[in-house]
């Protein structure tokens, strides 16, 4: 698991998505595709060989802010489409740049959790 470029693929999400609310993304971004919490490599790991690791302290933590920053993102595609690009923006700059934020930190945590329990050191 390459925690690094977990966190760098979704810090390039605000990229993504300020192109896209700038109108200068070529990429189709779908809501209800994006909005899907288990299809990006995080998520895979989340549902599937990382539900071992479900008793670590930060993985509930880290499982619903993941939930989450998609679904803001989804929103933030989902606003711009329907005309209301101010309010996406608003959401990418505000909630959405939080959330981020807060899961990158999260996301590390948990990694050094994982790294622990895979060595047999606690480290909480």
């Amino acid at each position: 698991m390459d925690w690094m470029e977990i966190i760098g693929a979704h810090v390039m999400w605000k990229q993504r998505l300020t192109a896209f609310l700038a109108g200068e993304s070529t990429e189709t971004l779908d809501p209800e595709i994006i909005r899907l919490d288990d299809r990006c490599a995080l998520g895979k790991w989340i549902y599937g060989d990382g539900a071992a690791m479900s008793a670590l302290p930060r993985y509930e933590e880290v499982r619903s802010l993941h939930a989450q920053f998609h679904q803001y993102a989804a929103d933030v595609v989902s606003l711009h489409r329907a005309g209301k690009t101010s309010e996406a923006e608003k959401l990418l700059q505000g909630d959405y740049s939080k959330l981020s934020e807060k899961l990158k930190h999260r996301i590390i945590g948990l990694s050094m959790q994982v790294k622990s329990a895979s060595d047999g050191i606690p480290r909480f």
